[in-house]
């Protein structure tokens, strides 16, 4: 498993939390945790996508792309929830759009084959 597709799955797995929360009773006592489990799963990921969208040799540059991933999302995601209030649909919607872009993640994250080492062969 390569650092994408571990990324796509800790994706995956935060939109199933925004999902569950989604579904389950909205006022339980566990809607906050779901909440920010959710939250920390899709940013744990979204470094993980950010650490593969930078290649070279600067590892500075890795890092600060790594990071920088994440508090962006997070940036965005407190001012379109802070503007709708509470709403927990839009957990569920975020949480629908964040397993399929994990999916995606995870099958097509895996490093293509050279063409030119083939040739060769």
């Amino acid at each position: 498993m390569t650092v994408r597709q571990l990324g796509g799955a800790l994706g995956v797995l935060g939109g199933i939390v925004w999902i569950a929360r989604w579904l389950l009773d909205p006022e339980a006592g566990s809607a906050d945790i779901m909440r920010y489990a959710g939250l920390g799963l899709v940013l744990l990921g979204l470094v993980c996508v950010g650490l593969t969208l930078v290649k070279g040799q600067a590892l500075w540059l890795d890092v600060v792309v790594g990071f920088a991933c994440p508090a962006l999302f997070w940036a965005i995601y407190e001012v379109v929830r802070a503007e709708l209030g509470e709403a927990v649909l839009f957990h569920g919607v975020l949480g629908i759009a964040w397993v399929l872009v994990g999916a995606v993640l995870v099958v097509k994250g895996k490093p293509r084959v050279d063409d030119r080492s083939q040739v060769n062969a």
